[in-house]
């Protein structure tokens, strides 16, 4: 993703014991909530409890998220933590380790959060994570090239190359496919045309017997792509660099940025606005992938003790909208609890603005299965759109959901 390619980035260990002083790096602090945190979160958690939970101290320990994922697999349950801060997708591969608890939260609070966000951490009809925060793609449009905004993709298109063929844009749409970023930037225009990943079971939890990268109605659509390749509309070439630049200097009308990408959206000379991809086929609307961070209960809480204190801190304390939205301010993402999304200032209303065009989002897939289904996806949307050499949409598609399949089912990948 942009974010699926980019979630995990290395970096070194930082820690940080706040309200009760933890005596050793490893250590557990004796009768006290441990939260493991990534460092922009730490410090709204530090305030958030600094005079403990309901008579139980609270110790917050840094950490970057690479190393809450991988260290929370091998520490000594004793030294474990009993919340941690992390990305919901994570819950599938924690929940086969045994290493988290469900987190239900009340009907009641449970209104408070969209569906959609709910069920990216379901996982056998239970979920496991709290959601606090959601950075997901809008479309970004250039109001000096695009004054009136197209209501079709149909619309889009067909300005978007009419500029280019009067010099006004360069690049008609301003669509990054290299560099990994093909997943999160294509799946709005993926869905858009009936694309899905995985399907889900009865209990909610994703399905890999059903995946979605050749379904009928999909490849019912696909000849599109085939046209937007050979009118030039999306190039597979484009870099995640040029396309910020050439949209930065006014020479492409359309780009998708997220929250992530607020500095650049300030620095924009010129009038954009902010909002989701117009429909592409009737009756189907384009949704971008949202990668959800939050919260999660682990094994070793009972073990600890807090089992219970921990979960009516992640349940009921941090789910409420207040800290809901000085958490996700902290990151300057959009915030999970929709109480707290509709007092959004971020950016001047941008952060809202790209929130609301996620709105009817995708949670990235949280089984651990889910990593074999992206070079294919990526490959199948290359070779789509690489000019005159490319390779129909339909066929593409077809080999990368025939080698998901092989790949799920550890088999070997059928020929062409």
């Amino acid at each position: 993703m942009r974010r699926v390619m980019r979630t995990l980035a290395a970096a070194t260990t930082a820690l940080l014991a706040a309200t009760t002083i933890v005596a050793s790096p490893a250590a557990h602090a004796a009768d006290s909530i441990v939260i493991w945190s990534d460092a922009a979160h730490a410090p709204v958690l530090e305030k958030i409890f600094a005079k403990g939970y309901k008579g139980t101290p609270v110790s917050v320990v840094t950490k970057d998220m690479a190393a809450i994922r991988s260290e929370l697999t091998t520490v000594r349950p004793a030294e474990g933590p009993d919340v941690i801060w992390g990305d919901l997708a994570w819950t599938g591969e924690l929940v086969s380790a045994n290493l988290l608890v469900p987190a239900p939260m009340t009907k009641k609070r449970n209104k408070q959060f969209r569906t959609n966000v709910l069920v990216g951490s379901n996982v056998g009809g239970d979920r496991y994570g709290v959601p606090v925060q959601i950075s997901n793609l809008a479309l970004i449009t250039n109001t000096t090239l695009v004054p009136q905004q197209p209501t079709t993709f149909s619309a889009l298109s067909d300005l978007a190359l009419k500029l280019k063929k009067n010099k006004k844009a360069r690049v008609p749409f301003a669509l990054a496919q290299s560099e990994g970023t093909s997943p999160w930037s294509t799946y709005p225009l993926f869905s858009g045309l009936g694309g899905y990943l995985f399907g889900r079971s009865s209990n909610g939890s994703l399905s890999t017997a059903d995946v979605g990268l050749a379904n009928k109605k999909f490849l019912g659509n696909s000849d599109q792509i085939d046209k937007w390749n050979a009118s030039g509309l999306i190039d597979s070439s484009l870099t995640l660099d040029r396309a910020r630049t050439v949209f930065k200097k006014g020479n492409s009308a359309f780009f998708l940025a997220g929250p992530e990408d607020l500095d650049y959206l300030l620095s924009l000379g010129f009038a954009y606005r902010i909002g989701a991809l117009p429909p592409m086929v009737s009756g189907t609307k384009p949704v971008p992938l949202l990668t959800v961070h939050g919260l999660m209960v682990t094994r070793f809480a009972d073990k600890h003790g807090v089992g219970d204190q921990a979960l009516a801190l992640v349940t009921s304390k941090l789910s409420r909208a207040k800290p809901q939205q000085d958490l996700a301010a902290a990151q300057g993402w959009y915030p999970a609890n929709t109480g707290a999304a509709t007092t959004v200032a971020t950016g001047g209303g941008r952060i809202r603005a790209i929130g609301a065009a996620g709105v009817d989002g995708i949670p990235m897939p949280n089984i651990p299965q889910s990593a074999v289904v992206w070079a294919p996806y990526a490959k199948a949307w290359t070779t789509s759109t690489s000019g005159k050499d490319a390779t129909k949409a339909k066929r593409a598609f077809r080999i990368a959901n025939r080698e998901t399949n092989a790949g799920l089912n550890g088999g070997e990948v059928p020929a062409g």
